[in-house]
């Protein structure tokens, strides 16, 4: 094990505390629900009411500590919440051995509660979530789904073989300014969000154990063993976490170390091999993205420019629309914020000066459209009755006449060498006039009863899947076909969460595999930015697609402080996630979000590493 690894992602903390004997949890004054589950379906301590409702669970040997409770399909124990549970803050954390494959295919809900208000909430973790929109393979924790508080990882794919054994799960929640929710496995927090939420739904019903059926009519289960159930009355840290976990398990040096084994051992293994040019240059593209603004002000632009160059990157992908006007100048359209009036003061524009001077320093240019977001009440007449909320109507010819032409416009009149497509997808399902008019003189039925019906597997309805890929697809390819035709060599690149051969298509529009097959894109960003990469997924679509070079997985190089603040990750993390895809996954080169949050030592880590030495862009086509 390498400790300048563990130490970049701040495991080298762990070693400060004494290891005591471990052993199953005990109660204290934050304590409102404690089952150790040893002998019988019950609850040890309860500041609520004690009874539990039992459906088909049992308690069997081979507890993590004495026994456990078996929960396998169409079995679940329920609380009664008042007392048991608070909304306003609250940690919940158990041991469970889950009986899935590996890595897991099929959804399975840990717990579930439905919510209060007008319309109703629900609260939920569960492994699998909102498949048909690229949900497939993530564990999902909701704590209140119409305040939008909800956080993902894909981190239990990583665990292998391992995924079997017991594994101590945790989740915590406090509604406020901000309010927070977190994952927890094995003691370390996989993912968390913090936002504003000063307050939350109160529960509508009963807490389920093992069954997803509070949030979601389908069929869910946990699927496996449950044990030592503890919920509290405060959200706790990081580190209080960590030490719960410690103090019930011996081996979790051990532990700490297998976690980060998928990275570790790959980075032991062979340098990656690159192609060379004829001047013995690497050919090897390495993109950064921006989200910001930082070259709307020409006087930035060589400092950016410096700044990526010095990274070792050779692409650059700002973002130039994204849902709120033009961010660059136009005579037509309306721009985004005060930059209308800016540029106007201005004798150069900024965006072809950004790429004058990043191709001198041989950076490419693929500006990021987020092509259907829509912000600010734009274009009121490229959207219709019940069009999803921050979202244009795809399925508007209009809407679709308008964005291709912006997009292709911009390439004619920059000179860029890519286009990058983000929001590339509908957001939901129209269900307003027009469209239920061409759904119904499209496939002959009612796109609102359609959507109500699934097929046997659980997936989507198909018709609902052509009519969403029809309008998403028709965008893709007419920006590869007439962006083209301005510039044969133009990269097509699209951002988003790709879809497995094992998942349901995705219900929004957003299929990639097939742009992919058909030319149309010669890049997907997959987005990445845990500390714990999604390689198995990668993996399989990479084996699924008929171009696997087109398949580039996406690290973020960013993290949250416990109060919320967005920071730079540490550097050697940021350079061994760029290290590990370039020795796993070789083809259209590699990637990273963002550049605001690129540090000094990011770009220490990066040159020392994987960035040694200088490459040249190269794109597998």
């Amino acid at each position: 094990m390498r400790m300048m690894i563990l130490a970049a992602i701040g495991l080298s903390t762990a070693l400060a505390y004494a290891q005591p004997m471990a052993g199953p949890p005990t109660a204290d004054e934050h304590t409102l629900v404690l089952a150790h589950f040893d002998e019988t379906v019950s609850l040890d301590l309860a500041k609520g009411d004690a009874a539990l409702e039992v459906i088909g669970a049992d308690v069997v040997a081979g507890g993590k500590w004495g026994g456990a409770l078996r929960l396998g399909e169409g079995q679940s124990v329920s609380l009664d919440p008042a007392g048991n549970m608070d909304m306003s803050a609250g940690t919940a954390m158990f041991w469970f051995k889950p009986d899935w494959q590996s890595p897991p295919v099929a959804s399975h809900a840990l717990m579930s509660m439905r919510l209060d208000g007008d319309p109703p909430g629900y609260f939920i973790l569960t492994h699998g979530w909102w498949e048909t929109s690229g949900g497939a393979g993530r564990t999902y924790f909701v704590y209140d789904n119409q305040a939008f508080m909800h956080t993902s990882n894909s981190y239990l794919p990583t665990l292998g073989a391992r995924l079997n054994d017991w594994h101590h799960f945790a989740i915590a929640w406090e509604q406020g300014m901000p309010g927070r929710c977190a994952i927890y496995v094995d003691g370390e927090r996989v993912s968390r969000t913090m936002k504003n939420c000063e307050t939350v739904r109160r529960p509508a019903g009963r807490l389920l154990i093992g069954s997803g059926e509070a949030a979601d009519p389908g069929p869910r289960w946990a699927e496996g063993l449950l044990d030592e159930l503890v919920i509290l009355d405060r959200a706790l840290g990081d580190s209080e976490v960590a030490a719960a976990f410690r103090a019930q398990e011996s081996r979790w040096e051990e532990i700490q170390a297998q976690k980060w084994a998928w990275l570790t051992d790959t980075l032991a293994g062979p340098d990656p091999t690159f192609e060379r040019n004829n001047q013995g240059h690497i050919m090897e593209s390495r993109a950064l993205l921006d989200e910001g603004l930082p070259w709307a002000n020409p006087e930035n632009i060589p400092t950016i420019v410096d700044k990526i160059k010095r990274a070792g990157f050779n692409v650059y992908i700002p973002c130039v629309w994204h849902g709120r006007g033009a961010r660059y100048p136009h005579e037509t359209e309306a721009m985004e914020g005060g930059l209308g009036k800016a540029y106007a003061a201005m004798d150069v524009d900024p965006f072809a000066e950004l790429v004058r001077q990043c191709h001198d320093a041989g950076i490419e240019v693929h500006p990021w459209f987020c092509v259907v977001k829509r912000e600010q009440g734009q274009h009121p007449e490229l959207v219709e009755e019940t069009t999803p909320g921050n979202f244009f109507d795809a399925h508007r010819p209009e809407f679709r006449d308008f964005i291709v032409g912006l997009m292709t416009d911009f390439v004619r009149r920059y000179g860029v060498d890519g286009i990058n497509l983000d929001y590339i997808r509908t957001g939901g399902l129209c269900k307003g006039p027009l469209c239920r008019a061409e759904y119904l003189a499209r496939f002959g039925t009612d796109l609102e009863e359609d959507a109500k019906t699934r097929t046997q597997d659980g997936g989507p309805n198909p018709n609902i899947v052509q009519w969403q890929d029809e309008a998403i697809g028709d965008i893709v390819r007419r920006v590869a076909e007439e962006g083209r035709t301005v510039n044969p060599k133009l990269v097509v690149s699209i951002d988003g969460h790709v879809h497995g051969p094992a998942e349901h298509p995705d219900a929004h529009g957003r299929n990639e595999m097939p742009w992919v097959d058909a030319g149309w894109v010669d890049v997907v960003y997959n987005m990445d930015y845990g500390e714990h990469l999604g390689f198995g997924h990668v993996d399989a679509v990479r084996a699924a697609v008929s171009r696997p070079a087109a398949i580039v997985d996406l690290p973020g190089n960013y993290q949250r402080t416990d109060t919320g603040k967005v920071e730079p990750r540490a550097g050697r993390l940021v350079a061994d996630h760029i290290s590990y895809c370039q020795r796993r996954w070789p083809g259209n080169g590699v990637a990273l979000y963002l550049y605001s949050m690129l540090s000094e030592e990011q770009i220490e880590a990066l040159r020392a590493g994987p960035f040694r030495e200088d490459a040249v862009p190269h794109w597998v086509r």
